[in-house]
Formats: structure tokens, C-alpha cells, sequence
């Protein structure tokens, strides 16, 4: 098993466009508002008006509100300028799903979902690519946790029993080795983005969520209803866990994961997601404003804040498998491991939204003078080929994709190496799954 330890944190400054509000009126939508935010409950509860307040803030906004609206998991971020001016931005968190859709009717300017926009969604705007790096921001990493009353004495789940779980297959704790106790299931609602993701990571290898599960609109509400109900189980971010008991998740052939800030931040925990922001049409100087705040580290500050796991970069001490090879753990003894695991798009070799993003906060850390004597080393993997050679290869091209990318930005990797399908982080039975077992670590010596 990995084990993880967090040894130094770097805050990455990325630069924001000069001051908005001098180069702009401050123009408002026909309900009043600067710009308005549709889409994830897990965004739009704490996390969003927790940006929205900052990004007012930066700019020398005072007397900075939060308000509920009269419709629930609705709520109004208000604040004045130096020279009284009022400014109001709407966050309205019914589930990702409602996002893009209020895009499209003309009322939203920014989409927040919980998982990578759909094709449906994406086919709504048919001149715009939504998923292309202009429209789509990485805002954060959470994880899904799936979490059991703090009375069950269970630690570890396989991905498929946390399915037969949720589908009613397994019914009593003592078929698990517990307690003679019906399962009791908690789950999100439809319109949920961490619904949508538990559905594809969980559900979706051969499950129906059970007719009897209980269905919540909000994390925090069903993470308290299941840390007070005697066996019962349900899922929720990271930032929800709150008293309730997550255990520890195992895919295919990787090793048992807590949902643990290392752990998510490097995405090898097999119920890890990425948290979206969405702006489709660009218009709005203010919304594309607040996006570029969002990513800047004054926003991921806020982003740890409140939960979850930001995008400045971390320097993590690792140790792995003895049973890996021995190249592979003289790297992990000599250096530490950067939280920038390079990714791509599916179906392709380019670099995916996040990683165009990391070039840069690598490319900062890099130039700061205490590491420019330091060293850079890649390391590829593989999802699982027809045989090792090819898999090798595989992982070793993406090594040189990512080392050509980061000399694009200036940044030399003096080492490199590609290992391959070994040391898996998900199943490889499924090639949608698979997907995150295609990556490229970085570490620094």
C-alpha cells in the first residue's frame, strides 16, 4: 500500500486580468445581477459563494453578504465598492445537470457540475467546443467518499461491493462480516453531479441503485442523516464526510485508498473527481473574470479552505511496493513526488484542460530559487495492453509528449522513464475506467 506524507506546499500565483471593474461598467443581467451560477450542489453550497466573496474582496469590495434566496440551495453574494456601487452575483446549486441547461435559456453565465460536461450538454451549443481550454476550468479535486454509520466495524470495500451494496444484492452487514443489521442505502438526487459520478465509477458496472434508497438534493444533509441511522451507508464529497465513517476503496488490482487529501490530490483514488466550472459563452467580463480568479492562488487558497483539494502544488514523500520495480522505488526513496499527475484526453495524446494548467504552476515552482538546481523526473503508465512491450511503449510516448510540453514552458526533465500497466489505480476490465491508469507522475530530486 502507498503511503503518503505531505512535506511542503506551494501556492502557484497565476495572473489575473487587470482590474474589471475599472475596464467595465458594472453591467447587470435583467434580474440585477453581474452574473449568474447554475449547476453542482457540492459547488454551489459553500465553495461558490466562498469564491464569489473573495473575488468581490480582491477587488476592495466591503460590507461582503451571503444571503439565502427564498428557494432552497439558493443563494445571493452582495458587496459594495469604495464608492458604494452594489454588486450582487446569483449561485443557484439544483445539481450539475441544471447547469449548461441554464446557459442555454440565456439565464446562467457559468456552469458548475461535479463531473466533465456530457455530450448532450456539449451538443447544446453546437458552434462551441464546451470542453476545450477557454470554456472549461478544473476548479478542484474531490473525492467521493462512501461513508457507513460510525458504529459498522467495516474498513475496507471492493468497488463491486460498494455496488452490490447500493443495489440491494447485499442486504444484511453480516454478509460483509458485520453485524446482523439491514443495510439502510443513502444516495444523492438525480439532478446530482456526485450522483452522476457515484453512477459511473460505481453503479454503472452492472447496478440499479435500490427502489428503497433514500435520495438527498444535499451532501451535508445525507452525510448527518447517515452518521445518526444505524446501518446505513451512502456517498458524498470529501467536504461532507463531517461525523460519518469513510471507508477505504479498492479497483481491480490497486491497493485499499482512503479518500485522503494525498490520495485525491494526485487523483489515484479510485472515487476521485474533478470539480468543473464552465463558461460557454465568454461575454461576460465579470464571469470570465471570476474564472481566472478562480484558478489563480488566491482562489485555490479558498478552494482548500473550504474542503477540498486545491491546484497549488505540493511536494509529497512517498513510499511504494517493494514489489514494484527497483528503479521505480529508488525514485521514491531520492525524491518526492509532485501532485501533478499528468492526464489526457480521452480518445487522444493532448494534454488534458488540467494539465495545460499544471505546465504553468510547474513552470512557477521550477523558477522559484530554491529548486532550480533540482531535478525533474517523469514517469509513465500505462492502462493494460496485449502485452508488456507494447504498454511499455505506450507509457514511455506519453513520457516524451509530456517532456516536449514542459520545454515548450521552459522546463527541463532530466530523467524519464515509462513502466508501463503495472501499478494500476483502476480496473483495467473496462477501457472507460482504464483511462486513469494512463498518466505521467512527476517527481523532484
Amino acid at each position: 500500500m502507498k503511503r503518503f506524507s505531505i512535506l511542503l506546499f506551494f501556492s502557484i500565483s497565476l495572473p489575473l486580468h487587470a482590474n474589471v471593474f475599472q475596464q467595465h461598467s458594472m453591467t447587470t443581467n435583467d434580474r440585477g445581477f453581474l452574473f449568474e451560477i447554475h449547476g453542482s450542489n457540492t459547488i454551489g453550497v459553500s465553495l461558490a459563494p466562498a469564491l464569489v466573496s473573495a473575488w468581490f474582496k480582491h477587488y476592495g469590495f466591503r460590507g461582503i453578504t451571503v444571503t439565502n434566496s427564498t428557494i432552497e440551495n439558493e443563494k445571493i453574494v452582495s458587496a459594495s465598492s469604495s464608492s458604494g456601487q452594489k454588486a450582487s452575483v446569483f449561485i443557484a446549486a439544483h445539481g450539475s445537470g441544471t447547469g449548461f441547461k441554464q446557459i442555454e435559456s440565456g439565464r446562467s453565465d457559468i456552469a458548475a457540475a461535479s463531473r466533465p460536461a456530457k455530450t448532450s450538454e456539449n451538443d447544446l451549443f453546437p458552434t462551441i467546443d464546451v470542453t476545450g481550454h477557454r470554456h472549461e476550468l478544473v476548479l478542484a479535486i474531490d473525492g467521493i467518499a462512501v461513508i457507513i454509520n460510525p458504529d459498522l466495524q467495516i474498513e475496507s470495500l471492493t468497488i463491486h461491493q460498494v455496488g452490490q451494496l447500493f443495489s440491494g444484492s447485499i442486504s444484511n452487514w453480516n454478509q460483509l462480516g458485520g453485524p446482523d443489521l439491514p443495510v439502510n442505502v443513502h444516495a444523492r438526487d438525480n439532478k446530482s453531479g456526485t450522483f452522476d459520478t457515484f453512477n459511473t465509477l460505481v453503479l454503472k458496472r452492472g447496478y440499479d441503485l435500490v427502489t428503497t434508497a433514500k435520495r438527498y438534493e444535499s451532501n451535508d444533509h445525507l452525510s448527518r442523516t447517515v452518521t445518526g441511522t444505524p446501518g446505513a451507508i451512502g456517498f458524498t464529497s470529501l467536504a461532507s464526510i463531517h461525523d460519518a465513517k469513510a471507508v477505504q476503496i479498492t479497483d481491480g488490482n490497486s491497493a485499499p485508498m482512503s479518500p485522503e487529501h494525498a490520495t485525491i490530490a494526485t487523483e489515484d483514488y479510485p472515487l476521485a473527481r474533478r470539480l468543473f466550472l464552465y463558461q460557454v459563452k465568454t461575454d461576460n467580463a465579470f464571469a470570465a473574470d471570476f474564472m481566472e480568479f478562480s484558478k489563480s492562488d488566491a482562489g485555490q487558497t479558498i478552494v482548500a479552505e473550504v474542503g477540498f483539494i486545491s491546484q497549488n502544488l505540493q511536494e509529497l514523500a512517498m513510499s511504494v511496493s517493494a514489489d514494484l520495480p527497483s528503479g521505480y522505488t529508488f525514485i521514491a526513496q531520492k525524491s518526492k513526488r509532485i501532485t501533478t499527475n499528468f492526464r489526457f484526453r480521452p480518445g487522444t495524446n493532448e494534454l488534458d484542460n488540467k494539465a495545460l494548467d499544471d505546465l504553468i504552476r510547474l513552470r512557477e515552482l521550477i523558477a522559484l530559487p530554491e529548486h532550480r538546481h533540482r531535478k525533474l523526473i517523469l514517469i509513465g503508465f500505462s492502462d493494460q495492453q496485449r502485452n508488456e512491450f507494447r504498454a511499455r511503449l505506450m507509457s514511455e510516448s506519453r513520457v516524451m509528449m509530456v517532456k516536449r510540453a514542459l520545454a515548450s514552458h521552459g522546463i527541463v526533465s532530466s530523467a524519464l522513464t515509462g513502466y508501463g500497466q503495472i501499478n494500476p489505480v483502476a480496473t483495467n476490465t473496462d477501457p472507460q475506467y482504464a483511462l486513469r491508469n494512463q498518466r505521467v507522475e512527476v517527481w523532484i530530486r
